[in-house]
């Protein structure tokens, strides 16, 4: 979808969920990032948008997440460090407004450790609790360990967090080996818990090295 195309669906999506004309008028900036803007959506993807204004209207619905970001924030290291920041930054589509801050955003050691608290959250809370799951809700927790774990192994490294789907799908575009998510998620295990590590891991790989069969094209954001 180009960038005219792009920007009609969400002046669409945002007019069906009662977003007022006002509220884009009164946005400093209008930017669309995560599939939609990567070209990466599926048929039931969301559109995501960040307006950046003083407005307070915010919300989140299954087919519509709109972020509202006041612009003093935009100039503070808290955001300029943060991990949407510099996702916007790299795959974001700007329908109004030009972006200054954007060559000010740097990953910050504050969104590595926000990433490394959630993922020891999930591996402390898991393990007593994986034996009472079935086995979609396994890999629903697996999927999410799985890919928050590839999220800090890019954070660390500097790079912007991309789509989820290339994720799940392109993994070898950033040319970190499947065998440094498992260790990663195996650094961050209590001692112990082997039935829990060796399902855990077996699934995470497994989907890691699905993706070798037909990963998806993905290109660089404009």
């Amino acid at each position: 979808m180009d960038a005219d195309n792009l920007t009609r669906f969400a002046i669409r999506k945002m007019s069906e969920h009662k977003i007022s004309a006002r509220h884009l008028d009164e946005s400093d900036e209008i930017v669309i990032f995560g599939s939609r803007s990567a070209g990466l959506e599926r048929p039931n993807s969301d559109i995501d948008i960040l307006c950046i204004g003083r407005s307070g209207q915010k919300l989140k619905t299954a087919s519509l997440d709109l972020i509202v970001v006041h612009p003093d924030e935009v100039q503070k290291a808290n955001w300029l460090g943060n991990e949407l920041a510099s996702h916007i930054a790299r795959y974001g589509t700007w329908m109004k407004g030009n972006p200054e801050w954007v060559k000010d955003v740097r990953i910050g050691s504050a969104a590595v450790d926000a990433k490394q608290r959630r993922i020891a959250a999930f591996l402390r809370a898991l393990p007593a609790r994986w034996e009472n799951f079935d086995d979609s809700f396994r890999q629903k927790y697996t999927t999410k360990l799985r890919r928050e774990t590839q999220r800090l192994l890019l954070l660390e490294r500097g790079i912007a967090i991309p789509p989820t789907r290339v994720l799940d799908e392109s993994w070898s575009t950033f040319s970190i080996a499947n065998r440094e998510v498992e260790e990663r998620v195996v650094g961050s295990m209590r001692p112990g818990e082997s039935r829990f590590r060796r399902d855990l891991l077996d699934k995470i790989m497994t989907a890691l090295d699905d993706q070798k069969a037909v990963p998806i094209p993905f290109q660089a954001p404009r």
